[in-house]
């Protein structure tokens, strides 16, 4: 979040050449540039250099506290406007697997970006635009319990483990699975008009589909409700669950609604190898295949 103190103490360092930490950029297919970490730097300069703030609270350099940028004398605006920024710069040639854990370990501030706040800074293109407005689905933020997408991005992995599923398919499942994710992402930044609007269709159709045989309290839970609290969205669920719902019919789902219900609560209760899988390790390739395979036997006949 931008503060203007904060903003004021970066002009005093520059003024006073005291080092700033170095912003660090990504280079896109477009060979533009992704601000990965230094954009409140960038913007509170840009922001100073437009006279959109004055300067406040200065410690050192307090006969400047209350003046635009336009209001000092020239000879410090040309310091200001020389001033060289440092910047490292990740080019578009560097493996992706290497951009990523690059960033990752790099991104260390207050709050620092989880793994999809990476992604949507990397990766931007056509798929990463349609799960972030994929994210404001009504029929979804009933199912997450939210009135408003997930500030730190966390529905939109949900949404993206799903269509990594959908066009990978279990079997082309890999770890780690943040780099599988990223792959996704990154491929699918030139995707087609059609294609991208068959995926949104594809996506929608699987949520309704799901709330055919569950309520959104129940969605991808452990327990179904019943006039229960809810529970936390377990991932391994939603995984199986949209991606099994996604190939059968409306018509067939609502015809075995609860014989799939019965199974799904035999399976959550009764099967402790299956409670296991998605209760820890759950990113791991074998145990992904394992638990496709117990979720396929358990409802193979009813979707």
């Amino acid at each position: 979040m931008w503060n203007n103190q904060l903003a004021s103490r970066l002009i005093e360092s520059m003024l006073l050449n005291v080092p700033i930490p170095p912003c660090y950029l990504s280079q896109n297919y477009e060979y533009t540039y992704d601000v990965i970490d230094g954009q409140q730097r960038i913007f509170s300069i840009y922001k100073f250099l437009d006279n959109q703030f004055v300067l406040t609270k200065l410690e050192v350099l307090k006969e400047l506290n209350g003046k635009r940028f336009h209001e000092l004398e020239r000879k410090i605006q040309r310091q200001l406007e020389t001033h060289i920024l440092r910047c490292v710069v990740i080019t578009n040639d560097s493996s992706p697997e290497i951009q990523f854990d690059v960033f990752e370990r790099l991104n260390s501030n207050t709050i620092p970006l989880n793994a999809q706040e990476l992604r949507n800074c990397m990766y931007r293109g056509k798929l990463n635009d349609l799960i972030n407005d994929l994210t404001t689905f009504a029929p979804w933020l009933e199912i997450i319990g939210k009135k408003k997408p997930d500030y730190r991005m966390r529905d939109a992995e949900l949404i993206l483990r799903f269509f990594a599923f959908h066009l990978e398919g279990p079997k082309k499942y890999k770890t780690p699975q943040k780099h599988w994710l990223n792959d996704v992402l990154k491929e699918g930044r030139t995707l087609s008009a059609p294609k991208i609007e068959n995926l949104k269709e594809v996506w929608e159709e699987a949520i309704r589909k799901c709330l055919v045989i569950f309520s959104a309290q129940e969605c991808f839970r452990r327990t179904l409700l019943e006039g229960k609290k809810k529970s936390v969205i377990n991932k391994a669920l939603m995984d199986l669950t949209m991606y099994s719902f996604n190939h059968a019919s409306i018509a067939t789902l609502t015809k075995n609604r609860l014989q799939i219900r019965k199974q799904y609560v035999n399976l959550l209760t009764k099967n402790d190898e299956f409670n296991d899988l998605i209760s820890k390790s759950v990113d791991h390739k074998s145990r992904t295949n394992r638990r496709f395979e117990l979720w396929d036997e358990y409802f193979s006949d009813y979707i």
